[in-house]
């Protein structure tokens, strides 16, 4: 499997804001092109070759939840689009170094999608993949928002209906 399941550790991983400066130093991130930001530090940055890629959720100051993308290695969060302390993160999708990365942008994706985010390849915000689904529904239920938690647990359950009747 190219991408690794998700798992509850967006509020228990830390982020390196030091080195999310550097590398957003060494890439020349650029604001709102997260996704593309976290891959150039995989592919151009040599010592985040084997780093993981990922797409998920996050929570900004003032409970806003959208989709993201940043780097981890060795459990540590690094972003180099958003250096703020006040940021969680909920992954999605991950992706194991350029090779990983190469993998899931050769999956078929929708004509008005983009290579980047790969989360698109599984319907819009990722709604059809089981681990994107998870991280909005930890990322809502984060914020107190039961019943949009709730109404993508029903999506989740619905697309796996379809999986099991197909």
């Amino acid at each position: 499997m190219m991408f690794r399941e998700w798992w509850d550790q967006g509020e228990s991983m830390t982020k390196d804001r030091i080195e999310s400066a550097r590398v957003r130093r060494l890439v020349r991130a650029k604001p709102k092109e997260c996704f593309i930001n976290a891959m150039r530090v995989v592919w151009d940055v040599p010592e985040y070759e084997d780093a993981d890629y990922v797409e998920g959720v996050i929570v900004t100051l003032g409970d806003l939840v959208t989709e993201h993308g940043w780097v981890e290695m060795d459990a540590v969060i690094v972003d180099p689009t958003l250096l703020e302390d006040d940021v969680v993160y909920f992954p999605g999708l991950r992706f194991t170094g350029g090779p990983g990365i190469s993998k899931a942008i050769e999956l078929p994706k929708p004509r008005y999608a983009q290579d980047l985010p790969i989360l698109n390849r599984f319907g819009c915000e990722g709604i059809k993949c089981p681990e994107f689904l998870a991280a909005w529904i930890a990322a809502y239920r984060h914020v107190g928002m039961e019943e949009m938690a709730r109404w993508y647990e029903e999506r989740k359950r619905r697309f796996a209906a379809e999986k099991v009747a197909v």
